[in-house]
């Protein structure tokens, strides 16, 4: 295909196509299409099904399990082997089957382009597919749809505008108008007039019609590069998954250093090299949580199921602790914080001014309001449907919903006054004017327009001569809040006489003010997302002064808080940049480049950006955000394809929900490790401690592999469960560096372990005096599983009313009944080499749990999490824990 060589300049299309109103021939349209291709996005291809699987082995703790499975197996441990081998494929089935079905199809993509268009062929008019349309086709455009190539327009009838909403972020309608003849065949066109005579793939038609020819299809058009765009850019690693790398990382030296001390000491006591590698191996595999990574995935996929019910969809398992990472939400304006539709905020009467919802208890100003509605829905050519759904221009639909809202039915008002004539509203003029029985005039358009008109002002109690100054002073302070503003005004005139309303004279009935307004619940959002530490930015392609408006009405910027456009943004160098990335609010006018470029110098700073957003243009800085949320109902395709999470019903406030649960996940995963590399380290260190001193291993290989896979299968997983610690959102978010485990966790660990490797081994040594060695090593695996058992309460805290209450019930109920059958079930006795315990044993049991909760309870306090948290808290501010 030579999809680079379709027309780039407006004089290439004109002149290709304008000597003949036949349109395209048949043979020349299939000519093109072989020559350009179908109007079709090109999807990305697919990653085939073993590719997928096979990724899975690419995390690092999987390739440290697959190493022990092997050396398992080489030293002729083949049911340790086949343990851990089961272990990997959970995991790896588990994370893909996650991932399958969440994989879309940038196929998607096509739901932008219209399934049939009308197109000039051979003289006549005919309705084709979207796919089938080529370069100087000459297309029919009409109010209600949506574009499918980019076009130039050679007619434009009715003041056609466009709602370019999902390229640009611009919540009102553009303007749009045929080339002037003139310019058609210049090289160059200006670039304002270039952009007032295009129209793009995706947008809407509001109201209007025309004739376009297409300049560009498929992955050519501005979607297209967009597109383009996004897929060009590389997936982003999540902080968890960069910090499981890090901890990975560090548990294989630790592993491969603590082997090599084993085999070296084995060695220089003379036990043979089979005993020490045996030896070695050993403490290799006690040490490697085997079930650390099934854990992990449950926990995210549990979190993924917490989310999936309260509408939002994550389409990748780490996206759910990416958002409790989260230190900046960039958030798009139109369509995430707003609710991207026009709506009456204010009317400015001439004794009053009312604000949205307009209860008001004066008769007077009931009457005024009345006559201002009234005269919106007579000037005005739009329509609600039943339901009301609106067709036409938002504005003129906001002011239907206005005046439904003060229980005036527009079809019956405009069936009392049926229009006799139109006089269109043309920017040259600025404002719309209809005739009705009895030579009723209304018109509506700008203010300054409208009151340069009117001579008077309506009163309840008459007319009196219209004072411009003050009204364009009150006028001046909506527009300082962002707000568009409409006048109405009405008079009568002989007939015929109306059709020059220019020649003034008119009565002023009031105006009425605009807002995109904010989303329910979006102000309490973001007021949570603030008292969790989170810095929210706005980056949208709308007015400066709307954009502000919006964030201070939000609540999350202060009045006099600078707004940063495209211009100021693309003239800053590099170190002024990371100045305006760190302390702006809200960005304004910006383009796809900009969006993409902050939130690049934003990852730069160390920031976990969240990116939210609906449309096309969004779509390059939600794939590379560190996490990008997408609007499930509004939202573009593009948009949901390019972010890891969708919010099915469009609801911001649920974001502040994702990132509590993402920090529960994470709290709760730490938490998970904690408990695991404990118990874990606890294990191996037995085995070093024995070839330290020359002794017999207190726990066989065999006898250490259960205790991981009893640990893992039953008491690590409560923390899946567990219920979020409060106060959870009234901490800051995490360092973006911090480890996984931090210093001060590492040091509770270790003190820990060393408890616990020092109890196991003295039990051990105190069963032989009057034990065999089966009864003795019996002993100390129940010692050690009793002090996990006993950590693990310690760790819970206090019951959260909730499943994970439950969860760790059960855990610990099951971890019982089976370390009894342990010792007690004769095939279990012979596969592990166990005997029944002795009853007397139980009281050093019950003191080693007793030993263990306390030493757990003063090394972490009531809340481990919180307590870490104050530890780095401390840190930061120059003091010792």
């Amino acid at each position: 295909m030579e999809n680079n060589t379709q027309y780039n300049d407006l004089s290439d299309v004109f002149a290709g196509v304008e000597s003949s109103s036949q349109g395209l021939s048949s043979a020349e349209a299939q000519a093109r299409l072989i020559k350009f291709g179908p109007n079709q996005l090109p999807p990305s291809p697919p990653k085939p099904w073993w590719r997928r699987f096979l990724d899975q082995f690419r995390n690092p703790l999987i390739a440290i399990l697959v190493l022990a499975a092997f050396l398992s197996w080489l030293l002729g441990y083949p049911v340790d082997s086949a343990v851990i081998w089961a272990v990997i494929l959970i995991n790896t089935i588990l994370g893909f089957v996650q991932e399958y079905r969440a994989e879309n199809a940038v196929a998607a993509l096509q739901s932008l382009l219209d399934p049939h268009v009308s197109v000039l062929r051979d003289g006549r008019w005919e309705t084709l597919p979207a796919a089938r349309i080529v370069p100087g086709d000459l297309l029919a455009v009409q109010a209600g749809e949506r574009i499918s190539a980019d076009l130039a327009l050679v007619e434009a009838a009715r003041e056609l505008a466009m709602d370019e909403s999902m390229l640009s972020g611009e919540s009102l309608p553009v303007p749009k108008a045929a080339m002037p003849r003139q310019h058609r065949a210049a090289a160059g066109a200006a670039e304002e007039t270039q952009r007032q005579s295009m129209i793009y793939a995706g947008t809407l038609v509001t109201t209007g019609s025309g004739l376009g020819i297409v300049l560009r299809t498929g992955a050519t058009t501005t979607i297209g590069r967009i597109q383009t765009l996004m897929t060009s850019l590389p997936p982003v690693e999540t902080p968890l998954l960069r910090r499981v790398n890090r901890l990975a990382g560090s548990l294989s030296v630790a592993v491969l250093v603590l082997a090599a001390l084993a085999l070296a000491v084995g060695l220089s006591h003379g036990q043979g090299l089979e005993n020490t590698l045996l030896a070695a191996v050993s403490l290799a595999v006690a040490i490697i949580p085997e079930g650390l990574p099934a854990v992990i995935s449950i926990t995210l996929a549990l979190g993924v199921q917490r989310m999936a019910r309260r509408g939002a969809i994550l389409r990748q398992l780490p996206a759910v602790e990416t958002l409790g990472s989260v230190t900046v939400i960039c958030t798009d304006k139109t369509g995430t914080l707003t609710e991207n539709r026009m709506q009456v905020a204010t009317a400015l009467l001439a004794e009053s001014t009312i604000h949205a919802p307009f209860t008001v208890s004066s008769p007077q100003d009931r009457e005024a309001l009345a006559k201002l509605a009234t005269a919106a829905v007579l000037c005005n050519d739009a329509h609600l449907g039943e339901q009301g759904e609106g067709l036409g221009d938002p504005m003129e639909q906001a002011l239907l919903h206005f005046a439904h809202h003060l229980g005036l039915i527009s079809t019956a008002i405009r069936e009392t006054h049926p229009r006799r004539d139109t006089l269109p509203f043309q920017h040259e003029r600025k404002f719309m004017a209809t005739t009705h029985d009895e030579g009723r005039v209304f018109l509506k358009g700008a203010p300054e327009v409208i009151l340069d008109l009117c001579a008077w002002e309506w009163h309840p109690h008459g007319l009196e001569a219209i004072d411009r100054k003050t009204w364009r002073e009150r006028i001046d302070v909506l527009a300082e809040d962002g707000m568009r503003t409409l006048a109405l005004a009405y008079g009568r005139s002989p007939e015929g006489s109306w059709e020059n309303p220019a020649q003034g004279g008119w009565t002023l009935l009031g105006t009425v003010a605009f807002l995109d307004p904010p989303r329910p619940g979006v102000r309490e959002a973001i007021q949570r997302c603030l008292a969790a530490g989170i810095r929210m930015q706005m980056i949208t392609g709308d007015h400066p002064r709307t954009a502000a408006a919006i964030a201070r009405q939000l609540g999350f910027m202060a009045p006099g808080d600078p707004v940063v456009t495209h211009g100021q943004w693309t003239a800053a160098p590099p170190a002024e940049r990371l100045h305006l990335a760190a302390t702006t609010k809200v960005f304004a006018r910006v383009n796809p480049e900009d969006k993409l470029q902050l939130v690049e110098t934003l990852q730069q700073q160390g920031e976990i950006v969240a990116m939210t957003g609906d449309g096309v243009n969004d779509a390059p800085a939600l794939r590379r955000a560190d996490i990008g949320v997408a609007m499930g109902r509004s939202g573009s395709d593009v948009a949901r394809e390019a972010a890891a999470m969708v919010l099915s019903d469009d609801h911001f406030a649920h974001i502040v929900d994702a990132v509590a649960e993402g920090r529960r996940v994470y709290a709760n995963i730490r938490k998970t490790l904690q408990f695991m590399l404990v118990t874990s380290f606890a294990q191996g260190l037995v085995v070093l401690l024995a070839v330290l001193v020359d002794t017999e291993m207190p726990i066989t290989p065999l006898q250490i592999l259960w205790v991981n896979t009893l640990t893992a299968s039953t008491m690590a997983l409560v923390f899946a469960f567990m219920g979020r610690d409060p106060g959870l959102m009234q901490q800051a978010p995490r360092p973006p560096q911090e480890a996984l485990i931090p210093p001060a966790l590492w040091r509770r660990m270790a003190t820990f372990t060393a408890l616990t490797v020092t109890v196991v081994f003295l039990t051990f040594h105190y069963g032989l005096l009057d034990h065999t060695q089966i009864q003795a090593r019996t002993l100390a695996v129940d010692t050690l599983m009793t002090m996990e058992a006993a950590l693990l309460i310690a760790l819970y805290g206090r019951p959260r009313q909730d499943r994970g209450d439950a969860a760790a019930g059960l855990a610990l109920l099951l971890c019982l009944v089976s370390q009894y059958l342990f010792g007690a079930l004769p095939g279990l006795q012979r596969l592990f080499t166990t005997s029944n315990p002795d009853r007397a044993d139980l009281f050093i049991l019950l003191g080693a749990g007793i030993l263990s909760y306390g030493a757990a309870r003063i090394l972490w306090g009531t809340d481990p999490i919180a307590a870490s948290a104050k530890e780095a808290s401390q840190k930061a501010d120059g003091k010792t824990p």
